[in-house]
């Protein structure tokens, strides 16, 4: 793993996988998409969590995580990528390196084994 500061993470490639935050905690992983420029300087940059459902706006997000809690629906995984837009300057970000991704990589195909693919609901009584 490798942490870098914000500069230095907006020049890192498209598909990079990481978690932001400060010293010490780190939020969940995030996936990394374009670099946005504005007058030649990286400004921003476009993101997606794997770890958020996928919704139109944060109302419906909401919704759908109520209906997840108390009636054990099911909403598939965030695909709409969207700005970071926090513009916090002291942000640092812990960036997997290739082995640490092949670690991931071999968890996660882990889990696929153990999933069942048609899970019923949990009884919520």
């Amino acid at each position: 793993m490798r942490i870098y500061k914000r500069d230095e993470f907006l020049k890192l490639p498209a598909g990079t996988i990481y978690a932001k935050g400060k010293p010490c905690y780190f939020d969940g992983f995030n996936v990394k998409f374009d670099t946005l420029t504005s007058n030649g300087h990286d400004v921003d940059w476009v993101c997606l969590s794997p770890m958020w459902i996928e919704a139109h706006d944060s109302g419906e997000a909401f919704d759908r995580f109520d209906e997840m809690l108390e009636h054990g629906a099911s909403y598939p995984m965030q695909e709409s990528a969207g700005r970071d837009a926090l513009y916090d300057k002291d942000e640092i970000f812990l960036v997997p390196e290739r082995e640490d991704l092949l670690k991931l990589k071999a968890l996660i195909e882990a889990a696929i084994a153990v999933s069942d693919p048609n899970p019923s609901p949990p009884d919520r009584g």
